[in-house]
C-alpha cells in the first residue's frame, strides 16, 4: 500500500476535527432597552392645520407679536396684510420647537377672503410641552375649503 494514502487516511479525521474547532457559532445579539427622553419627543396630539390647495408661501405679509416658549397654554397675536393682486385665503401657523426642531406645540389661524391691501388680525393659542425654545412661523395662501 502507498504510504501517502495511509498517511492521508489517518490524518483526514484529525484535520476535520481541527477545522471544526476553529469555527465559531453565530453570536446572538443581546436585546437592549431603548430609553426615550419624553422632553425630546413631539406630543402626539398636535392640531392638524387645514390643507391649502395650490399653496404658496407669503410670510412677508405677516406681523407676529411676542411668542413665549414656556410650557403650558401660550397665545400669540398677529396680523396679516395682503400684498397679493387677488383676494386669497391664508393659513398662518406657529410651531413651538426645540433647538433641534422637534415640535412641542402648534397653533394656526385661518384668514379667508383677504382682499389686496386689507389687514386682518388674529390670535393663535397652543398647548406647549416642555422643551420649546423658539417659535417658527409660516404663512401659506391659496384656497382653503370652508
Amino acid at each position: 500500500m502507498n504510504i501517502k494514502l495511509i498517511v492521508g487516511v489517518l490524518l483526514a479525521p484529525v484535520l476535520v476535527g481541527a477545522l471544526a474547532g476553529c469555527t465559531q457559532a453565530t453570536p446572538t445579539p443581546t436585546p437592549t432597552a431603548v430609553s426615550v427622553d419624553p422632553s425630546r419627543v413631539s406630543p402626539t396630539d398636535l392640531p392638524t392645520p387645514p390643507v391649502v390647495k395650490d399653496s404658496q408661501g407669503d410670510v412677508k405679509d405677516l406681523t407676529l407679536g411676542e411668542c413665549a416658549t414656556e410650557a403650558g397654554t401660550q397665545k400669540v397675536s398677529g396680523s396679516l396684510t395682503s400684498t397679493l393682486p387677488d383676494t386669497q385665503d391664508f393659513l398662518v401657523t406657529v410651531s413651538w420647537t426645540t433647538a433641534s426642531g422637534d415640535v412641542m406645540g402648534r397653533g394656526f389661524a385661518v384668514v379667508q377672503d383677504l382682499a389686496p391691501g386689507k389687514t386682518e388680525s388674529f390670535e393663535i393659542t397652543a398647548d406647549v410641552a416642555p422643551g420649546a425654545t423658539q417659535c417658527v412661523k409660516g404663512v401659506e395662501y391659496g384656497t382653503i375649503k370652508r
